[in-house]
């Protein structure tokens, strides 16, 4: 297949298994540093757990599909099964992220700038990762944890303080990759999709994230120092009250961080999920953290909250949780 392939890479020996493969799926979900992936291989050989699963589709034109700026997915085998009978395999890869998942600092303490100091440290262990600023200062000392765990704590602290979510991406040189930390929505690839490339569509509104009172707090010293409380009456009246209560770093305002996170979590969340069927090579990196517009009588935004794909027999099937954006 001149479009799409993927390459099975251990030491400095590579493997072409697009031929042998029967179906490839991957997935992503927000809060996740990671992706995963499954490929049902046949009449194969000399596949080892460590080794690298490298997937290419055909997003940069003028190139063959094997560049490095068509790879979408790129990260260590985890597991495998043989058919001894019928010689089919099925082997499990995580994203190159997933080492994060499997190394642990010793309390860990980041002061200063937040995204700074957690770039600064994700460097430490030897990872390119890179990070934008986000506002806010951090003084903490964490208990002994797993880098990626560090990191989702660090995002969500963005999230309550800016009420914008981030993701972790992998993007590939022509040497090797670095992982960078981005901004729900900031794709600048984006999907459009019709009703006629849908073979399911639901909608609906969910509160589970919701909050209808958000108290801000500043401890100084393990003490409380001072906390605010903001109420919206009538998200109150019409849901019930449910209260979050977020912890606020010594520079910041703790009346104005209630009124900003209280705007943004008082309200349901519109919410919808679809199947899609399509044959478009440069949505293959498609991922949780994406925006994407569906076009019917008017074009709306959404945010993938998760996406499960899969490619066979040239052709991609995309299930995707959306969360709307207004």
């Amino acid at each position: 297949m001149d479009n799409f392939a993927i390459v099975y890479g251990k030491d400095s020996n590579r493997q072409i298994l697009t031929d042998a493969t029967v179906e490839m799926s991957w997935s992503s979900a927000r809060d996740e540093v990671f992706r995963s992936a499954t490929v049902r291989l046949r009449d194969t050989s000399d596949i080892k757990v460590a080794g690298m699963l490298m997937c290419f589709s055909l997003q940069l034109a003028g190139v063959g599909v094997l560049h490095h700026k068509n790879q979408f997915f790129h990260g260590p085998i985890i597991k495998y099964e043989q058919n001894e009978f019928t010689n089919e395999w099925e082997i499990e890869a995580r994203e190159i992220g997933w080492y994060l998942a499997k190394n642990k600092g010793a309390r860990p303490y980041l002061k200063g700038e937040a995204g700074a100091e957690l770039q600064r440290y994700i460097k430490t262990t030897g990872i390119d990762f890179r990070c934008p600023a986000f506002g806010f200062t951090l003084d903490e000392r964490y208990g002994t944890m797993t880098h990626s765990e560090l990191i989702l704590d660090v995002l969500q602290k963005a999230y309550e303080r800016s009420g914008y979510r981030y993701h972790v991406d992998v993007v590939r040189t022509d040497t090797g990759f670095y992982l960078q930390v981005v901004r729900e929505g900031t794709n600048t690839r984006v999907p459009v999709f019709i009703p006629e490339q849908m073979e399911a569509s639901t909608a609906g509104f969910t509160i589970e994230e919701t909050y209808t009172v958000v108290t801000a707090q500043k401890y100084k010293d393990d003490v409380l120092a001072s906390s605010v409380t903001k109420t919206a009456a009538g998200a109150v009246q019409a849901m019930g009250r449910m209260e979050e209560i977020i912890e606020v770093e010594e520079d910041e305002d703790p009346d104005t961080l209630a009124t900003q996170r209280l705007k943004a979590l008082s309200v349901a969340k519109q919410i919808k999920k679809i199947t899609v069927k399509h044959e478009d090579h440069t949505l293959a990196g498609l991922r949780a953290g994406w925006m994407v517009l569906i076009k019917t009588d008017h074009t709306s935004k959404w945010i993938v909250e998760s996406a499960d794909s899969s490619f066979k027999n040239g052709l991609y099937t995309v299930k995707l949780e959306l969360e709307r954006r207004e």
